[in-house]
């Protein structure tokens, strides 16, 4: 039987705050929150969500806090989690698949992703696909595949939520440019040494795709052609950077 509350060994966490367990919860229900936003729904007790890039992070909020869910696919590259979720979650509205795809950063030795790369969930069955701290570690031509890929998997009448890091400031100084000099430890010569944003930069070339930047025009012009329409283009918030909805067109 499923733990309620699962506790996924830390050896199998990842992200910059692995080791806090309340930012990890608070933050999760915030993005359930978002995602019920973006649906116009109270709750995701009659929604299908597919959680490309998964982690642990959704799922354990939900079974921890009995949050409504229909059905909940998480896919991810990182086969040891999955394997782990696999075995602890026994909930029929939970699913876990480990995916092959190459990442530079997560996943060098894996597929070369496509648009006709094929997941192990049926197509045109989800009321939306999201995925957070993916397109953040996404070269251009993984982007637009990506996109391609997803637009199968789709209802009609469903949506794509994702994150991104985009190159500009903002209003609120949570996005990744603004924290360039007081939170990454990286040095903002690059910035004034450019006479504008590049429209995709690797941050650092050492660490391939730790930080896949995106200029707002460049940004919204891979959407163009994959199967999409943007609906917005958000700014950062506490819990996640810029994010992007998208219907089916």
């Amino acid at each position: 039987m499923t733990e309620p509350n699962l506790q996924v060994p830390r050896e199998l966490r990842r992200g910059g705050k692995l080791e806090d367990e309340a930012y990890a919860q608070s933050s999760a229900l915030q993005l359930i929150d978002l995602i019920c936003d973006c649906l116009e729904v109270p709750d995701l007790g009659n929604a299908s969500v597919l959680d490309m890039g998964c982690g642990y992070r959704l799922a354990q909020t939900m079974l921890r806090n009995n949050v409504p869910i229909g059905h909940y696919s998480g896919l991810d590259v990182y086969h040891e989690l999955i394997a782990y979720l696999q075995e602890n979650v026994n909930d029929e509205r939970f699913e876990f698949h480990p995916l092959n795809l190459h990442n530079e950063m997560y996943n060098p030795g894996g597929e070369l992703l496509s648009a006709d790369f094929q997941l192990p969930v049926p197509e045109a069955s989800f009321d939306i696909i999201c995925l957070f701290s993916v397109f953040t570690h996404l070269a251009p031509h993984d982007y637009s595949a990506m996109l391609k890929m997803l637009r199968r998997y789709v209802k009609p009448g469903g949506g794509l939520l994702f994150s991104l890091f985009v190159y500009e400031t903002t209003a609120g100084g949570l996005g990744f440019i603004d924290k360039i000099s007081t939170g990454l430890n990286i040095s903002a010569t690059d910035i004034e040494n450019w006479s504008g944003p590049p429209a995709f930069k690797d941050w650092d070339p050492q660490q391939p795709l730790k930080w896949a930047i995106y200029s707002r025009e460049h940004a919204l012009e891979l959407v163009e052609g994959t199967g999409w329409k943007v609906e917005s283009l958000n700014d950062p918030r506490t819990y996640i950077q810029h994010h992007m909805l998208c219907t089916p067109e």
